[in-house]
This record gives structure tokens, sequence and C-alpha cells, in this order.
């Protein structure tokens, strides 16, 4: 399948255009190469799987490799990277806020897994548009609820901070809540659950008697790997993926 192809079916559901002015989501290397046979899919691309890399024509990350201005390529490993791919002309993309604000990805995936109603977005860009997802849950208590988002997302670890003996109400925020603690104070949900929180957002959370469940950033962001696995495979024939699962990343 040629390149432009696949690069069109997913910017069909998360257009680039929508991602924020400091993201970089995107064709991020582009080459001469059109046809493409085998994918490799991850939430970030690590050296450690470099190997992986050998015989694949494009790479799909969430989060981008090459984020902010590059000034030389030296020997670090994101440099390592890039030359490796440049050498062995393998076309590079990732959906990064572009996948994130859009309903039918970690929105879609929370409240099929978790059976929310009532849903909508935590924090809204519009009506159709934005991060995470509030909604209320049914006959969860917390410590079965932590339990749950772990398996869902093959999460390395959970904390669970109880503050209020409630769990109906629920605001997800995947990856990194920080910017948004003061909108979860707000919004004044159960539980919320999210990742990257430091102490003063955790005692901030506790002050306003809202639970915690945090997990580490890229179990939160998981389900990425699936959701563009199911969407190439419904619009392409012949590809092969390769999925990189957290639990590889796992020592």
């Amino acid at each position: 399948m040629k390149k432009n192809e696949i690069i069109k079916i997913i910017e069909s559901i998360f257009p680039k255009e929508y991602r924020e002015p400091w993201d970089n989501s995107g064709l991020i290397i582009d080459l001469d190469k059109e046809d493409i046979k085998k994918i490799y899919l991850s939430v970030d691309l690590l050296y450690d799987d470099i190997k992986e890399l050998d015989d694949v024509d494009m790479v799909i990350t969430h989060h981008p490799l090459i984020f902010k201005g590059i000034k030389e390529i030296d020997m670090n490993a994101s440099s390592k990277l890039i030359k490796h791919m440049i050498k062995n002309d393998i076309i590079y993309y990732s959906a990064h806020t572009s996948f994130d604000v859009q309903s039918s990805g970690f929105y879609k995936f929370y409240k099929d897994n978790l059976k929310l109603s009532n849903t909508d977005f935590a924090i809204k860009v519009n009506d159709d548009m934005g991060y995470g997802v509030v909604g209320d849950i049914k006959d969860v208590s917390l410590k079965d609820l932590g339990y749950i988002i772990k398996d869902i997302n093959n999460a390395k670890y959970i904390q669970v901070y109880k503050n209020n003996n409630r769990n109906s109400r629920l605001m997800i925020l995947n990856g990194s809540g920080r910017d948004f603690v003061e909108n979860a104070i707000e919004e004044r949900p159960d539980t919320v659950i999210t990742s990257d929180l430091g102490y003063h957002d955790i005692q901030a959370l506790r002050n306003a008697k809202i639970n915690l469940i945090m997990q580490d950033h890229n179990s939160s962001e998981s389900a990425f790997v699936n959701i563009i696995e199911d969407i190439l495979k419904k619009h392409t024939n012949g590809i092969e993926i390769v999925k990189i699962s957290l639990l590889s990343l796992i020592m």
C-alpha cells in the first residue's frame, strides 16, 4: 500500500490540523519510498527496540521522537534512531495531540472498557473535541477500579489515594494530568485517573476530597497501539504490523 494512502486513513480520523501548536504530530521523516508492506507501531520509539526496525517500511508512534528543534545530529539515542531510519529508508509518522483530542481515541477506549455513561470530554476544545473523558461508573469500588485500570492498560504500577467514600463520577486524563488539576477540582468528580502528578498536585486533590488513581504515563496511553492497529487492519490489506506492547518494556 502507498504511504500517502496510509497517512490519509489515519488523518481522516485524527486530522493533524487539530494538533496543538507546540506539538509535532504528522509526517516527521519523509523519504522517496512509496510502498509500505510492514509497519512498526508503538507509543514511543526507543533505542532498545532499534533491531525491530531492520525490515520495516514505516514507523507510527504516539509520542513524536522529534519534539523540539534539533540543532545537531550526534551520538545520542534519538540521533541514532533518526540516522537509522534515514539509512534504512523508513518513513516516520506520529499521531500525538491530533489523536488525543478525537473521541475515537482514548475517549472511546475508556468509555467502552469502563462502561461509562453520561460522558463528555474532561477538557473541551470544542463541542466535538477535547482531552480525556468524564463519565459515570456503576458498582465498582475504588480498589477494584485501580485493578481494572492496571489490567486494561498493562500498567507498570497503580497508586490509589482514597480521599472520599464515593466512586461514581470519574475524570480520566490520559498522559500527564498535571496541567489540569485545577480543572479537576472545579469539575469535582469523585475520582481522577491520570499520571505524572507531583506532590503538591496530589495534596490539592486530597484537600478537595477527590480520589486519585495514578498510573505511569506510557501505560495510560498504551491503547494507542491497539486503536491504530484496528484502524489499519480495517482499511488496509496485506500490511504486516509489528506491535510493541508496554509489557515488552518492563524489566
